[in-house]
């Protein structure tokens, strides 16, 4: 009886011994577990960073190649957008500069101040365009070598026979088709408007027509080396 208590009592012992070793054995096992989740759940996160409306702000390599192109010079597309009566801050948001003041006369802030102002130009060798601001509006725009939408030149024939008060149609019909904007002012319509066209010559290097235009009635003629 007492070898039967003396082996009871040994074998509870060692249940006892067991269950603590598989406690220990399985605590350690939580532990490196907790460990593992903690530096997991610490580990920075990538940021992603975003724009004032809310959506993902492009990334440095995604910004360079999203870079405006606009350069701040005056293209034909650009010149063709700007019309008489614009202010010079309208003007300047359309070509993207504000160009180089050539002249200035009357006290600023009047109705007779006067500024004229040039603008770096895209085009032939030489291009350049100006433009005049009364009381900070538009009164004349004027561009050389932008290029224009028209490979028609004329002839010495075809401006011997181009007459005063001819409208710009008729001009167009004798030469074959419209020539280039290189000058315009006033308000398209009226009697004032007043436009200068210039054609590419046939003859000598260089040569050329300007017609100009008022109120749509032809007021002047000029050539240089046509044949």
């Amino acid at each position: 009886m007492k070898k039967f208590f003396k082996m009871g009592c040994l074998g509870f012992i060692g249940l006892i011994v067991l269950i603590i070793v598989i406690g220990v054995a399985t605590s350690g096992g939580n532990e490196d577990k907790k460990e593992t989740s903690k530096t997991a759940s610490t580990k920075p996160a990538k940021k992603e960073t975003t724009d004032s409306s809310g959506a993902p702000e492009a990334t440095n390599s995604e910004k360079e190649t999203t870079k405006p192109t606009d350069d701040g010079v005056l293209t034909k597309e650009k010149f063709e957008q700007i019309k008489d009566g614009m202010t010079y801050e309208e003007v300047v948001k359309i070509i993207g500069s504000e160009g180089e003041l050539l002249s200035e006369s009357g006290e600023k802030g009047t109705s007779l101040y006067t500024v004229m102002y040039s603008f770096e130009a895209d085009g032939s060798f030489g291009a350049n365009s100006s433009m005049m601001f009364q009381g900070n509006k538009l009164m004349n725009k004027s561009q050389f070598g932008l290029g224009g939408n028209s490979d028609v030149t004329i002839t010495k024939s075809e401006f011997d026979k181009i007459q005063n008060n001819m409208s710009y149609e008729e001009v167009s019909k004798i030469v074959g088709g419209e020539g280039e904007v290189s000058s315009e002012s006033g308000e398209k319509g009226t009697s004032l408007h007043t436009i200068m066209i210039s054609y590419t010559g046939e003859g000598d290097l260089g040569a050329n027509a300007s017609l100009m235009f008022q109120g749509d009635k032809l007021m002047n003629k000029t050539q240089i080396g046509l044949k």
